[in-house]
């Protein structure tokens, strides 16, 4: 044994309470490391006890969505009503269930077809409970979530069966002027009807590629142009049908567009004169009594400006300006120089003339 190794024997033999104290202190250490780890397992323990709790506590909430009811596998059939309805849907369960089914739902518009999630597919009018429909929908029923009510409560699905006929295709152009071949590409259509009233419908069926007068009035007359149209149906039949399918629901049109204007023509235009304030002082104007209207004028112009002349909405009038030099002349004829028009309506001719300007009789009267 070396010197040193019984120079520590022999100190702890003399001093037996340093062993001792030896042993305690290593014999704390090792109970604190074991209790900041068995404090850390409680508190693991305890916030997974609280977030299954948490997540397990029934929550509910309600969103918002769009139900729209659409033909089954078979294409012969038309479902009412044809825009979806908006329902508001109070969902209940854990609240990751809720969530899920909230964040599936919220805003989209729900396509269920007639046949499936208990929804008729006979044709007729069914009242269908939008609850029970929901409940079975794939994306709430794998979220977890319970389908609590719904408003509205129930909707009114109508289903008719349909009758396929052939169409030709025709164009329509309203008030618009082509020049020259227009093609349509397709040339047929097939038009799917309600049975019921397919046999009141004409031998020869025809559906119209029919361009909007906006859409005809953003293109260039005089130029050769290719737009895809919606086909419609013919506004006759379009009365007697009701509702109806066409396939395919447009065509390609190629033509030569000359006006996309159209006329309308009045019988009589009131003429008004008009001149400086200091210029009438004293004096008098009138108008030939022939001339106090102007007969037979035609317009040209968009179709909406034209209509609101028709239903009165809209003024026409024609004005005879009078400057200094004519009252000094006495002048006894002028012409009409503005017009009172709704924007892009313009003057094509007047009592068969083609002009805007025509002439009218006045007398001036008085002095100054």
């Amino acid at each position: 044994m070396s010197a040193h190794e019984t120079h520590h024997r022999h100190r702890d033999a003399a001093h037996p309470e340093r062993r001792h104290q030896s042993h305690r202190g290593g014999a704390s250490h090792e109970t604190w490391r074991e209790r900041i780890l068995g404090y850390a397992t409680v508190t693991a323990t305890s916030a997974l006890i609280w977030f299954w709790a948490s997540n397990q506590t029934r929550h509910s909430a309600d969103v918002n969505c769009r139900v729209h009811f659409i033909p089954g596998s078979s294409e012969n059939q038309l479902v009412g009503p044809e825009e979806p309805v908006s329902v508001r849907v109070q969902l209940l369960g854990s609240k990751g269930a809720v969530d899920r089914a909230v964040s599936a739902l919220n805003g989209r518009t729900l396509d269920i077809a007639v046949g499936t999630l208990g929804v008729p597919s006979e044709t007729g009018g069914h009242d269908v409970a939008l609850a029970d429909v929901l409940a079975q929908l794939p994306l709430i029923a794998e979220s977890g979530a319970a389908v609590r009510g719904v408003q509205p409560t129930s909707a009114t699905v109508a289903i008719e069966s349909l009758t396929r006929r052939d169409a030709s295709i025709a164009p329509r152009f309203g008030a618009a002027r082509t020049s020259g071949e227009t093609t349509i590409d397709p040339a047929k259509a097939t038009v799917l009807v309600p049975s019921v009233i397919a046999e009141k419908l004409p031998a020869t069926l025809v559906v119209e590629a029919a361009p909007s007068a906006e859409m005809l009035a953003l293109l260039e007359p005089g130029r050769r142009h290719q737009i895809e149209v919606p086909l419609v149906l013919p506004p006759e039949v379009a009365a007697l049908v009701g509702r109806a399918r066409i396939d395919p629901p447009t065509a390609r049109i190629v033509f030569t567009l000359e006006s996309a204007e159209r006329t309308l023509a009045l019988r009589q235009v009131a003429v008004q004169v008009a001149a400086a304030t200091g210029e009438l002082a004293g004096r008098s104007v009138t108008l030939a009594e022939s001339d106090e209207f102007l007969r037979d004028v035609l317009l040209a112009g968009p179709e909406d400006a034209l209509r609101a002349i028709e239903r009165g909405e809209a003024k026409v009038i024609a004005i005879v300006q009078l400057a200094r030099e004519d009252f000094a002349r006495r002048t006894n004829r002028k012409e009409v120089s503005v017009w009172m028009l709704p924007p892009g309506v313009r003057v094509v001719s007047v009592n068969g003339a083609a002009t805007a300007s025509p002439s009218v009789g006045v007398e001036i009267g008085g002095t100054k």
